[in-house]
């Protein structure tokens, strides 16, 4: 899925720019920004849990100490 969401950023991009140097290599830049971005928004929903039971187990200790 994140493949498919690349190529259809680098070609709507590519449409804008225009088939240039200038405009591939925008291409090519924003698109890797976006899945960059929607990489990490990706871990921290995958972390989400993990990272709910430290905070839980964090007030736990807070509370009970």
């Amino acid at each position: 899925m994140i493949e498919v969401l690349y190529l259809l950023i680098f070609a709507g991009v590519l449409f804008f720019t225009g088939v240039t140097l200038f405009g591939v290599m925008l291409s090519i830049g924003v698109s890797f920004l976006f899945i960059l971005a929607f990489g990490m928004f990706a871990i921290f929903i995958k972390m989400l849990p993990w990272l709910l039971m430290i905070m839980l187990g964090i007030w736990l200790l807070k509370k009970f100490a």
